[in-house]
């Protein structure tokens, strides 16, 4: 007869295997309260994102469209292109992008003004999202730091990649 040598450890009754790894310990209390604080943050931030963009994509739109109008009607280019903040090639290629404008009848100066405004309008729209963004990232970090969210709930949360979370939070360590 053989003796056993060691202990027996104790095998599923069904003699299949089982996962035996430990969650993480956590006070859940604090992490429940703490997980849907960012969570709502988070998807204000994603809401907020959206409704800047698509001010973008307006304001952009008809921002474009007056610097048609302007060149159709003989102003040039390089005066266009400095009143809207753009390069020359920019204004160039947006003037080809409307092939059916037709003269306005406009005296040249009176499109500088509403370029000039839609321009800026479209300037700080953009700066709006940046911080947005700003916002949003540090939301992201603060998430990954206290070990609140991982990076596929992240992702989720904010529509962005996995990959891009990681990218995001690269250089700046989990704290323990």
């Amino acid at each position: 007869m053989r003796a056993q040598v060691g202990s027996v450890q104790s095998r599923p009754p069904t003699g299949r295997y089982s996962y035996r790894a430990k969650e993480p310990v956590r006070p859940e209390a604090a992490d429940d309260q703490e997980h849907a604080k960012l969570t709502r943050a988070l998807a204000a931030h994603r809401q907020l994102l959206s409704h800047a963009a698509s001010a973008i994509r307006n304001l952009t739109a008809a921002r474009n469209e007056l610097i048609a109008q302007a060149i159709e009607d003989g102003l040039p280019v390089g005066t266009v292109a400095a009143v809207a903040g753009e390069n020359i090639k920019a204004v160039r290629t947006i003037a080809l992008a409307y092939e059916e404008l037709y003269p306005s009848g406009l005296p040249r100066q009176a499109h500088l003004s509403p370029l000039r405004a839609k321009s800026e309008e479209l300037r700080t729209a953009e700066a709006h999202r940046d911080q947005i963004l700003g916002r949003r990232e540090a939301l992201i970090l603060m998430a990954r730091r206290k070990q609140v969210c991982d990076d596929l709930e992240l992702a989720s949360l904010t529509g962005l990649t996995p990959d891009h979370i990681r990218r995001t939070v690269r250089g700046n360590p989990r704290s323990s």
